[in-house]
């Protein structure tokens, strides 16, 4: 914990950091996402903790103010224990953990951490607890202490958290950028939760790895038969040519991508290869590989959106398309863009920021017959 002259707080406000904390939820993940996964094992010095340990103490700071936080609010001046941060993380071994898995972890205990204080009252968070001794300090004293805590230890990470204030000011709305959870009716999977399509992306490229993945991903997707009728043309910068022709082929209202790092074109196999026959779901399969990529995306911190606007006729004339495919799409794929949008054009800002929506359930699914809703009791 660290220290104080304000450690009490009689009039029981709610602390300065909670809508801070919402933001950080909100749109530190995609930042330590887009860390490369070398990177995150790595110490800065013998004895020291890599940012894959630095973040899994995060997680046990966050793990132990959860209950600090649940027993202040429930119990009358508890006597809390402190912990030892370094053995925390060696029996954890967070060293030895999947970065990916950590950043979500981290997510998940502060939604859990949130929940506990989001709707309490004032003479809550004039509830007091004395830990290890020291003491004692307010409810509220004690999460804006957690806050800043984390907040330092982000930074030492590499993160960019000085503007985590301005979004809880402004609602998180733009500064929470390039996060835009979907607003699901009922409880998706994270990764479909957080898969959208921005237009902006960081000018840096995406690591050979990181395709390789991307395209495994695209590979097991399932398809009619086994046939896996996708294929994949791809431009990822090494060949400058080659990815000018590419970005030629995008019509006017697509120019946003010219700036996308990572262009694929996803090409549908027309025919079974067995049999020689038309293969009409073909196209559908191409559509669960592209899928399969594009979550995966998210979950290398990485965004994809996905383009019907190209020119097909002239990507099958400048890279050989044989007969027999049909190209489907275009795909731009980068890290996604996390500086401040007011300097973009005010049309890119407003897409960028708009909310997102989708057609209810009971207008896309029916019960047995045509027009009946399904979950539209």
């Amino acid at each position: 914990m660290s220290e104080s002259s304000d450690r009490t707080d009689v009039m029981g406000s709610a602390p300065r950091s909670l809508a801070v904390l919402g933001s950080a939820i909100r749109s530190v993940p995609a930042r330590l996402f887009a860390i490369s996964p070398d990177r995150t094992a790595a110490k800065p010095a013998p004895g020291r903790w890599s940012a894959k340990e630095e973040l899994g103490h995060l997680i046990d700071s966050a793990t132990v103010n959860h209950q600090r936080i649940v027993r202040t609010t429930l119990e009358n001046c508890p006597i809390l224990h402190g912990y030892d941060g370094d053995e925390w993380v060696a029996l954890h071994r967070y060293q030895e953990a999947h970065w990916f898995g950590l950043i979500e972890t981290w997510k998940t205990m502060n939604d859990h951490l949130l929940a506990a204080v989001d709707q309490l009252d004032a003479a809550t968070w004039a509830r007091t607890c004395t830990i290890a001794g020291a003491d004692p300090i307010t409810l509220a004293f004690l999460v804006d202490d957690y806050l800043s805590h984390m907040l330092g230890h982000l930074r030492h990470i590499g993160i960019e958290v000085d503007d985590l204030p301005a979004a809880a000011r402004a609602g998180g709305s733009e500064l929470s950028y390039p996060e835009k959870p979907a607003p699901a009716d009922y409880s998706i999977n994270d990764l479909m939760k957080r898969r959208w399509s921005p237009r902006l992306f960081e000018n840096r490229p995406v690591e050979r790895e990181k395709v390789l993945v991307l395209l495994e991903a695209a590979r097991w997707a399932p398809s009619c038969f086994g046939e896996q009728p996708w294929r994949y043309l791809v431009f990822d910068g090494s060949d400058a040519e080659a990815m000018g022709r590419a970005r030629d082929c995008l019509v006017e209202g697509n120019t946003w991508a010219h700036k996308a790092p990572l262009l694929l074109i996803s090409i549908a196999c027309d025919s079974f290869a067995k049999t020689g026959k038309p293969n009409r779901w073909a196209q559908h399969d191409v559509g669960l590989a592209s899928e399969n990529l594009v979550l995966m995306a998210v979950e290398l911190g990485l965004a994809a959106h996905q383009m019907a606007g190209f020119d097909a006729d002239r990507a099958r004339r400048e890279f050989g398309i044989p007969p027999g495919f049909t190209p489907m799409a275009m795909i731009a794929i980068g890290y996604p863009y996390h500086a401040r949008l007011d300097a973009l054009d005010e049309s890119v800002r407003r897409k960028e920021i708009a909310p997102r929506t989708r057609k209810p359930v009971r207008e896309i699914a029916f019960r047995c017959n045509w027009g009946d809703p399904y979950g539209g009791e």
